[in-house]
């Protein structure tokens, strides 16, 4: 089992360099990985969360991250993909897993925010089919020299764009546990990246993911199984069954026997979230989440 931990771009810390140092700390003390996620504006559960904090930019502070560390990966956790176009991500995503040697895992999904699409101009109801397209066009920047692709969304050709990705392929991690998202994980993607999944949540996403590449045709072996899951370390037992809860909530005793159950089940990588914008809380998790997880 491979451990990461979700960077709390998304939780209010007012510096960019903050959370940098706390990148820093989790390659220091051993993590795997290190993650970000993404909204453009203050919607919904995010304006409740943070009231006029910041939420800053996954893919710059990813950049920062690069710069000041030499080994933890750098994961999105995710970007939405129908918020961007697709030739501006593939470059920016290529130019940093060239900046970092190659550490870039991208995890995309679709997002619920409706009014968040609606400040941004972008359909909501369209936006699994907007992810296919632009997906499709990605690879075709990433892996051919003139790239050509016509889309329902988008569409290019007869121009080079350049640069290509270090890894080939750039991991695609698809987050998103509905029908259509598993089919993208088939079509598109090295991975499946579960958000606040439990372990028995988690073995029934991975029965269907194994019927679709089973009628696709594809090895369900070669998929790469992370889940993002916060945190809370109490003192005493928490009553609800550990194969039942969709966050790692527990006595450390069962955080471990939680972890065991994640494992059996065929997760690859936990991605461990603090989900707190206190630094010198997230600092003394990181120590701890180290000592229980990584020695």
């Amino acid at each position: 089992m491979k451990f990461g931990v979700s960077i709390p771009n998304n939780q209010g810390v007012q510096h960019v360099g903050e959370l940098v140092e706390l990148a820093v700390h989790a390659e220091t003390v051993g993590f795997e990985s290190v993650w970000v996620s993404e909204h453009l504006f203050h919607s919904t559960y995010v304006a409740k969360r943070l009231g006029s904090r910041p939420y800053h930019d996954p893919l710059t502070v990813l950049t920062a991250i690069a710069c000041a560390t030499s080994r933890v990966r750098l994961g999105t956790s995710v970007l939405v993909l129908p918020w961007h176009h697709p030739a501006r991500l593939a470059k920016t995503i290529a130019s940093l897993d060239d900046l970092s040697q190659g550490r870039v895992d991208l995890g995309i999904g679709v997002a619920v925010t409706e009014d968040e699409f609606a400040n941004l101009g972008v359909p909501f109801n369209t936006r699994g089919r907007q992810t296919d397209d632009a997906l499709e066009a990605m690879l075709a920047l990433w892996t051919q020299d003139i790239p050509e692709h016509s889309g329902e969304f988008y569409r290019f050709s007869g121009l080079r764009a350049e640069p290509k990705p270090v890894q080939l392929p750039l991991p695609i991690h698809v987050g998103g546990n509905t029908l259509a998202a598993l089919k993208r994980v088939v079509r598109f993607g090295q991975g499946w990246h579960g958000l606040s999944q439990s372990p028995r949540s988690v073995e029934q996403r991975l029965a269907e993911i194994h019927d679709l590449c089973a009628a696709e045709g594809r090895n369900p072996e070669e998929l790469f199984i992370s889940v993002r899951t916060s945190v809370q370390i109490m003192t005493t037992p928490w009553d609800r069954p550990v194969r039942e809860r969709n966050n790692m909530k527990g006595t450390e005793a069962e955080l471990l026997s939680m972890v065991r159950e994640f494992e059996d089940v065929g997760v690859h990588k936990l991605v461990i979230d603090p989900a707190t914008a206190d630094l010198k809380q997230y600092h003394q998790s990181l120590d701890i989440l180290a000592r229980m997880f990584l020695n």
